[in-house]
């Protein structure tokens, strides 16, 4: 019995994929998701009670990530729901709460980003982000220093779940989608990717997507705090949380 179950588990080990490059969403993923004290902030300076405001605010999100539109544009529409007006500095302040509201780094995910770099795999961000945010993110986000690639839906003019965007991130790495791993925490957006032939997995918590990541692919991942090789391509050395952050 034992043997049979070693042999089960190398035969699975043979089946896993091996990747070329890692793919990370943004929102959710490598930042924290917005709070409801975030909202809460936003919704004041608009005049807005908090639970239409967040209604609104995601429901004419897509032209301004997809930038079509730029910023006072987009909050003047949001306000303009509620037959409200806003100021110049009450725009250029909604635009400042937005962008403090997404770079609360998640420390799993982060750590896993920067063991993947050191263990060698180009490491590209793909996600839906409007023109100020994504300028301040890229100047506040330390973490994206690793990244090979910075790919927002305001510059390729296309947002997730649309197919242009991720055959626009497939034209940029050079590589068939097959060697690819996408990480996103919206089902439609893994859906689509999925469909394009790119190795796709659903993000929730670090520890749960690591796990379904370990199971069928030649890459690193975290585990219980640990940094585990599971790919004989690279290194063998593991990497303390320590030496990771020094970067």
């Amino acid at each position: 019995m034992h043997d049979s179950a070693k042999h089960n588990a190398t035969q699975g080990h043979w089946h896993k994929r091996s990747v070329r490059a890692v793919v990370f969403d943004y929102g959710n993923v490598l930042c924290l998701e917005q709070t409801l004290e975030d909202m809460k902030g936003m919704a004041l300076v608009c005049g807005i009670p908090h639970e239409r405001f967040t209604e609104l605010y995601w429901k004419l999100r897509p032209p301004y990530d997809r930038g079509d539109i730029d910023g006072p544009a987009y909050w003047t529409a949001v306000v303009g729901q509620q037959e409200l007006g806003l100021n110049r500095d009450q725009i250029a302040t909604l635009i400042k709460l937005d962008c403090e509201s997404i770079t609360r780094p998640n420390p799993g995910a982060v750590r896993w980003a920067k063991l993947l770099h050191h263990q060698g795999f180009p490491l590209t961000l793909l996600s839906n982000m409007p023109l100020e945010l994504s300028r301040h993110v890229t100047r506040s986000f330390p973490s994206l220093a690793t990244f090979e690639y910075l790919i927002y839906s305001c510059d390729h003019r296309s947002i997730k779940p649309e197919l242009a965007i991720y055959r626009n991130c497939l034209e940029l790495l050079e590589v068939v989608p097959q060697d690819v791993l996408y990480l996103d925490d919206r089902a439609e957006n893994v859906e689509a990717a999925a469909s394009l032939g790119i190795n796709s997995v659903l993000f929730d918590t670090v520890e749960k997507t690591a796990s379904r990541v370990e199971s069928r692919f030649e890459i690193p991942v975290p585990n219980c705090g640990r940094y585990r090789q599971s790919g004989s391509q690279n290194s063998s050395t593991e990497l303390r949380p320590a030496e990771m952050e020094s970067d």
